[in-house]
């Protein structure tokens, strides 16, 4: 079942809405005791690289993961007009949301056709990337 934080935040991902997410990110266990900043900072340049892809909004394509928290459900989240895509998921437990992390291997309940390229959250995920940490 969804908590209704994680609705807001997911909904604020997908209306590519930084300003919305941080407004209630606050509220989870994560913030609260660490204020990772970090996941705001790259969440601002996610959203910014699926706006410049012509992207107004994602589309939540619904999956589980399939490798570091097996079983867990997850979102896929696809631009609307790049049909590139975000793996994330909402780390909680029955009553708080602890926090939104990057998944690494989601496989989506839809598969959808013509699927864009995956974006990633944090730039050390990105195989393609120079500062890729492999895990």
């Amino acid at each position: 079942m969804l908590l209704e934080l994680e609705k807001v935040l997911i909904e604020a991902i997908m209306r590519l809405d930084i300003e919305m997410f941080k407004e209630f990110y606050i509220h989870t266990e994560d913030y609260k005791n660490s204020k990772r900043l970090f996941l705001l900072r790259d969440l601002k340049i996610t959203m910014d690289n699926f706006k410049s892809f012509g992207d107004t909004h994602l589309v939540n394509n619904q999956g589980t993961c399939d490798r570091c928290n097996k079983g867990c459900y997850g979102f896929q989240l696809v631009g609307n007009n790049s049909k590139n895509y975000l793996s994330l998921l909402v780390d909680k437990n029955e009553e708080n949301v602890v926090g939104v992390i990057e998944c690494s291997k989601l496989v989506p309940l839809v598969k959808i056709d013509g699927i864009g390229k995956r974006i990633y959250l944090h730039e050390f995920n990105d195989p393609d990337s120079p500062n890729n940490v492999p895990f």
